[in-house]
């Protein structure tokens, strides 16, 4: 199964795809990355600027078309602290939505941090003790102090490359005053951190964002070394990091600087700042980096949401049979009761096949809406037949067509002891062919249903006999089912007005139908 995860930061968004194996195996299939800095120009003014909200919408509907290209199924969004924070935030997530369809769930500090140690947990080293593990972004820096088992303190502060960069610029022209109030305003932010996690609780320090990992690369190349291929494990000595600070603010440009993507220019020295403070308040002379961050955590949380899914793509071959039983135990259904009533049904459908004349496939949407009929008491049990409905109309079921879920929900509108109106929508919504079908699936199921209405399979299978003014239909059964018999019998309406038949239902002992077939 391939999904897609999207972070929509403050300066870039990234787009992740990664197969998923039914094992929870994660294969990488696909990295980009945009420049979007949805920051610049406004996050002082809590607003995402007109340009960059033009940005960031062609980006996210250029994510969509990689995403579509690879087979993608299903594609988790978050943004973070400049959508986050800006007051047309919730404006920029609906035009994402009417661009591309994606839905951007807006996350709080906390929850990025939890998703960025999802992501690169099964890399920390954790032999030294705890790690604290940050993300500096554009418009915040979140803090992890994790172990091997847990996130033991998470915190978000306004620590961001942009908003430092914008409020205090650091290069040639600033003077020491400047520098000097931007490690002040830094070291003022850092404050409440110090507070919970001291300097003794920290084993190592690994940082996880693109502004960390640049700067890592450009100390090793000043150092006279050559970086590797990937920015995993790469280590940020402080003494290195001071000496490129000092290049930045004395330098002529930083054009010059090795191993700086033009694009990080205007940041990269706020941020470069903001990471040796970081090192010098927790009195450490280095750090590591992870490739690993909020997008990898995007998906890992997918997985761990969707293990039923997972579980069931490796044994169910058949989508449509997924996504029934995976919407049944989505909703607690009894799932021994739905499959009772399903055979039931099945056995009721071929039996009058030649009255109804319906198509062998409505054979499999009876069988669906028989697995699934009970699935609205998840929501309450009072007019549980109309919450299944409404369910079914909104959750996804791949396999399925949209006609065939519109024929599928009704069915299980009306399982019950209810009957279409004309007062009903989504009844009324259908043409006649439509109508007709659905009469008789309800009218079968509901005589299924009413088999097992003590959830006991009590009847453990159905005699039908079709005949030229009546069907009559005999429960089998081994120890009574005087409440199934009662139940059927005033189920039977529907059904025999779809049919065209008068409807008997009866009760044969099962042992006595055993010796019949002998």
């Amino acid at each position: 199964m391939r999904v897609a995860a999207i972070d929509c930061g403050t300066n870039s968004f990234h787009l992740l795809v990664a197969e998923v194996d039914p094992n929870g195996r994660l294969t990488t299939i696909e990295r980009a990355r945009v420049q979007v800095m949805l920051g610049s120009g406004g996050i002082a003014q809590h607003r995402i600027a007109p340009d960059a909200f033009t940005r960031g919408v062609e980006a996210m509907k250029s994510f969509k078309q990689v995403a579509d290209s690879l087979g993608v199924v299903d594609i988790h969004a978050a943004a973070t602290s400049a959508v986050r924070e800006a007051t047309n935030g919730a404006k920029f997530c609906d035009a994402v939505k009417l661009a591309t369809g994606i839905h951007v769930r807006v996350i709080s500090g906390h929850e990025e941090g939890r998703l960025i140690w999802l992501g690169a947990r099964g890399e920390l080293d954790f032999r030294r003790g705890p790690v604290l593990l940050f993300d500096v972004g554009g418009g915040s820096t979140e803090f992890v102090l994790c172990d091997g088992v847990d996130a033991r303190h998470i915190q978000s502060l306004p620590l961001g490359h942009i908003r430092a960069a914008e409020t205090h610029p650091l290069g040639a022209t600033a003077d020491e005053d400047a520098s000097r109030a931007l490690r002040r305003s830094i070291r003022r932010d850092l404050e409440p951190l110090l507070r919970r996690v001291r300097p003794s609780d920290v084993g190592g320090i690994v940082g996880t964002s693109g502004t960390v990992r640049t700067l890592a690369r450009m100390c090793m190349l000043q150092a006279g070394l050559v970086p590797p291929e990937h920015d995993q494990g790469l280590v940020l000595h402080r003494k290195e990091l001071e000496k490129l600070i000092e290049r930045m603010r004395l330098g002529d440009g930083f054009a010059s600087l090795p191993g700086l993507d033009s694009r990080r220019q205007r940041t990269i020295g706020a941020g470069a700042v903001i990471v040796r403070e970081i090192l010098r308040a927790f009195d450490v002379d280095k750090l590591t980096t992870s490739e690993r961050s909020l997008r990898d955590g995007l998906v890992v949380d997918w997985m761990l949401r969707h293990r039923p899914e997972l579980d069931l793509e490796g044994s169910v071959a058949d989508p449509r049979e997924r996504a029934v039983l995976l919407i049944l135990r989505r909703f607690g259904a009894d799932e021994e009761h739905g499959r009772h009533v399903a055979r039931l049904a099945d056995t009721l459908f071929d039996a009058t096949a030649s009255l109804h004349q319906l198509p062998v496939a409505d054979r499999g949407l009876l069988h669906a809406a028989a697995m699934l009929h009970d699935i609205g008491h998840h929501i309450a049990d009072e007019s549980h037949h109309k919450h299944g409905q409404y369910l079914l109309k909104y959750v996804p079921m791949p396999g399925f067509t949209t006609p065939e879920i519109a024929i599928l929900s009704n069915v299980v509108r009306y399982h019950s002891r209810s009957q279409p109106k004309l007062s009903h929508p989504d009844w009324t919504q259908l043409n006649k062919v439509d109508q007709d079908r659905v009469r008789v699936l309800a009218g079968i199921l509901k005589v299924a249903d009413a088999f097992d209405r003590s959830h006991s399979q009590a009847v453990s299978d159905i005699a039908v006999l079709v005949g030229r003014k009546r069907v009559q239909i005999d429960a089998l059964t081994a120890e009574g089912a005087d409440l199934e018999r009662w139940e059927a019998e005033r189920r039977t309406e529907l059904l025999a007005r779809a049919l065209g038949r008068e409807i008997r239902i009866g009760v044969r002992p099962a042992l006595a139908e055993a010796r019949d077939a002998g």
